[in-house]
């Protein structure tokens, strides 16, 4: 008899102290994650700051011409080194979260090769729903005219032109280690195979994947970033449900951040032109390659457990 595939977490055991995670727990790994980051971009200050000046401490108009002259306010150290420092401190403590066998816990596995390729099949779909909601969120957020959705809405203005600037000059290989892999795989970590896991198997599917979702996306910064991730974070949830391997989250989280970042490095954001049929469409495919990716993740649990007999 076939269940529903919502409703199967194959490779996730819920054991009591998976299920014991409730929403104060929730609310405190969010607060550990921004405060890892926080110590990270302190540690990186103070080691900026200490180059420059020593121990002494300087007057507000040289602390002010330092800023300017470093570009501080606009350097991507301010960016991209936070996550870094997170990874090494929050790692040991999800490691102690999960007890010695957190391998096994959060889903270690490697992906088969139809999940790998079906879960890269989502990366540029859900990339542009996000990035729609950032620009309609974002127009509305600043008090200006949102286009009516009765026709096509051609948005001037992507939300990663004002990233250029910042990342300009500063290497790929950098960009990608610190802007798309480090946190691809930190945050999957913390909110699908800590979070996620736990809040599901305490709350159950529906109520789980929503309140981890939002806890995703609540630790992205303004409102519009977090309504544009919400959908993110659902889908990466739906597919950790799905093939139950900590793995294919963290893979597409990476794809879309790989993209994010080649396309400011690049400079190849140009205006884009959506509408209610193509965010239907998109969000139409996803739902297919969601259903897709069922059926052979279901395949491959057959073909594993008749080899086991």
């Amino acid at each position: 008899m076939r269940t529903n595939w919502l409703t199967r977490r194959q490779h996730l055991p819920v054991s009591q102290d998976s299920a014991a995670c409730s929403i104060f727990e929730a609310l405190a790994w969010m607060a550990g994650f921004l405060f890892a980051q926080a110590i990270a971009l302190a540690a990186v200050l103070t080691i900026l700051y200490t180059s420059s000046f020593g121990l002494i401490w300087p007057n507000q108009k040289e602390l002010v011409h330092w800023i300017l002259d470093t570009n501080l306010d606009r350097s991507f150290l301010l960016i991209g080194t936070p996550v870094l420092g997170a990874v090494f401190l929050l790692l040991p403590l999800i490691r102690w979260r999960e007890g010695q066998n957190y391998r096994e816990r959060i889903g270690w596995r490697t992906p088969t090769v139809d999940e790998f390729v079906i879960s890269l099949a989502t990366v540029c779909p859900i990339a542009l729903i996000g990035n729609l909601l950032y620009e309609v969120t974002n127009l509305w957020w600043k008090g200006e005219e949102v286009i009516a959705w009765t026709s096509a809405t051609a948005i001037q203005q992507t939300s990663l032109e004002h990233l250029y600037s910042t990342f300009h000059g500063v290497p790929y290989p950098i960009l990608i280690v610190a802007m798309a892999l480090a946190p691809a795989f930190l945050e999957e970590l913390i909110f699908r195979g800590v979070l996620g896991r736990r809040l599901v198997g305490r709350y159950g599917v529906t109520a789980g994947v929503l309140l981890s979702s939002t806890c995703f996306a609540a630790v992205h910064g303004s409102l519009p970033h977090a309504l544009a991730t919400l959908p993110v974070g659902i889908l990466l949830h739906l597919l950790y449900l799905q093939t139950g391997t900590i793995w294919v989250p963290v893979l597409v989280h990476f794809g879309n951040n790989l993209l994010a970042v080649s396309l400011v490095h690049f400079n190849l954001q140009q205006e884009s032109t959506f509408s209610p049929t193509l965010v239907f469409s998109m969000s139409l495919y996803l739902v297919m390659m969601l259903a897709l990716l069922s059926v052979r993740t279901q395949e491959w649990q057959l073909r594993n457990q008749q080899s086991t007999i």
